[in-house]
């Protein structure tokens, strides 16, 4: 579902409310080490060791978990990367391990098995693994409108759905099923549209082998503008298709347990004031993931900031304002289920909750 980043990769509750790249703490000197050696050195040393034996301690008391994305670390996950710079995490009691994902992994098996206390994936295949008996909740949604977009070249534009008919349109596997979804919703004949298996790389386009291309509004139209492709996209949200996407997803029985309850508000207490960081400082969190947390990928860093700023108007809508990011309306879940429905994914709006939500927002969170 994502384009390239590479240079040229049992019952949940209802709605409430409206409705490794490990970043580690250092253990310099232990307490007992700097007892041992106090009257022996001079009285600031004492002072410098007591303070590292303190974030020492500190160190041990936070409560290890992991959060697993579905792509790899790039600003996609601007709000991930901002909280382990800026240690917000931390603050919430948790030292956190990120876990990259990629095109082959699937991040609910992940969450199943304990090893992520909350995994970023996809609104379908989350919805679809649920519905396949997995014991999961969706907690949230980072994007309140999905990035999935048709991209054409702008010297042959492909403006609407029906412009697509009598062209050739480059679909990965993976987004299979959106597209065949987005072609019954705008009731076009399949077999009026020919498509060519693409893999995550928008070349396809840029060469003219293909006329469109289902990629990421944040991603392939971006990386071809800074390559002189000029482009002209639509999102498939836009014409009938309305989804959430990368949504977070938890343990449905964490959701009682008090202690994982307790870190996973942490953790979507860090995820909040780590996008709203990004926002205020897009370079910043670009930064972060081409020098810091992605910088064995080889991201571009003037994409990277592009990104960033795009993001914006997907993740940021009327409901978040008034609710917070993240937040799950009704009428935002109505529309998610029925577009999944299209797809062949039955779901129900009680995959659904805000509770850990609204906890996090309850501390005093900015929204």
């Amino acid at each position: 579902m994502h384009g390239s980043d590479f240079p040229a990769t049992s019952a949940p509750t209802g709605l409430g409310g409206d409705g490794r790249h490990t970043v580690s703490r250092r253990r310099f000197l232990r307490r007992a080490g700097a007892a041992a050696l106090g009257a022996a050195i001079a009285p600031e040393l004492v002072g410098a060791l007591g303070s590292a034996a303190g974030a020492s301690a500190r160190a041990a008391s936070l409560a290890s978990a992991s959060i697993q994305l579905d792509y790899l670390q790039n600003v996609q996950f601007a709000g991930t990367l901002m909280a382990l710079a800026k240690g917000y995490y931390r603050a919430a009691g948790l030292d956190v391990t990120v876990l990259p994902g990629g095109p082959n992994l699937s991040p609910e098996p992940v969450v199943v098995s304990g090893k992520a206390l909350v995994g970023i994936t996809h609104t379908a295949e989350g919805a679809q693994a649920i519905a396949n008996g997995a014991p999961l909740t969706i907690i949230g949604a980072a994007f309140q409108k999905s990035p999935t977009c048709l991209v054409s070249r702008a010297s042959a534009p492909i403006k609407t759905p029906h412009d697509m008919i009598g062209k050739t349109i480059g679909v990965s596997d993976t987004n299979l099923p959106i597209w065949n979804a987005f072609l019954k919703v705008n009731k076009i004949d399949p077999t009026s549209v020919k498509v060519n298996t693409v893999q995550f790389s928008p070349q396809p386009l840029a060469s003219g082998q293909i006329d469109g291309l289902i990629g990421f509004y944040t991603n392939e139209p971006i990386i071809l503008d800074l390559q002189g492709v000029k482009t002209y996209a639509f999102l498939l949200n836009d014409f009938g298709y309305p989804i959430v996407d990368d949504i977070y997803i938890v343990k449905t029985s964490d959701l009682a347990d008090k202690k994982a309850r307790a870190e996973i508000v942490g953790m979507m207490t860090g995820e909040a004031k780590g996008w709203h960081a990004g926002f205020a400082a897009p370079a910043e969190a670009a930064h972060l993931a081409v020098d810091v947390y992605g910088k064995h990928l080889g991201l571009d860093l003037k994409q990277q900031t592009l990104d960033m700023k795009a993001q914006a108007a997907l993740v940021r809508s009327a409901t978040t304002a008034a609710h917070g990011l993240f937040w799950l309306s009704p009428q935002t879940v109505d529309e998610t289920v029925k577009s999944l429905a299209l797809g062949g994914t039955k779901a129900s709006p009680r995959l659904f909750t805000n509770e850990i939500l609204a906890e996090v927002y309850s501390h005093g969170v900015i929204s």
